[in-house]
């Protein structure tokens, strides 16, 4: 029987599971399923029935509906700028989602562009998150914390931090960050 058609859950069980914040044995736990089952599920190696699949995904808070709506989206591994989408914008700044269409995961990359000598800023409340210049020079201030950046510097913002950038430039500048 050849199995490359076959619908593959595991691997996207397991990043729902890892997003939820549980291991292998709370899941197993919480679903009253072994251990050993929840690991071979997770790497495709069984197929569950439509039962424990519902025990597993009722223990993360997923319909079976919701789970398979959007299967074919989860599975796409490249993304185009065209796929792109706006999550924010207004003339001093944009903000693109980079990969628009997954459910279910764990970082969330976001293209920032700042207008010449704009001020942005973010309140990390729940999110963690990482930054990379990819073009510009601002001015990066995390809570009490101040430095000039550019092209190729990096930074990292724990959660209930706030984020302030300016751009210091006459040009645009773009920042690629990472929230997780």
């Amino acid at each position: 029987m050849n199995n490359t058609n076959a619908v593959k859950i595991g691997a996207k069980i397991r990043r729902i599971r890892k997003l939820r914040g549980l291991t292998i044995e709370e899941l197993a736990e919480k679903a009253d399923l072994t251990k050993g089952f929840i690991s071979q599920m997770e790497r495709d190696l069984t197929v569950p029935s439509v039962l424990n699949l519902k025990q597993v995904l009722d223990v993360l808070g997923v319909n079976l509906a919701s789970f398979f709506s959007d299967f074919s989206e989860s599975e796409q591994n490249i993304f185009l700028k065209k796929d792109r989408s706006l999550t924010e914008t207004n003339q001093s700044y944009k903000v693109e989602n980079l990969i628009p269409k997954l459910k279910y995961l764990e970082m969330e990359p976001v293209l920032l562009t700042l207008e010449p000598e704009i001020e942005y800023e973010k309140n990390f409340e729940e999110d963690e998150g990482f930054g990379f210049i990819l073009k510009g020079s601002l001015e990066l201030a995390v809570d009490s914390e101040k430095k000039k950046v550019a092209k190729g510097d990096c930074f990292y913002i724990f959660f209930d931090s706030k984020l302030k950038l300016k751009n210091l430039s006459k040009k645009i500048a773009e920042i690629l960050f990472v929230y997780y």
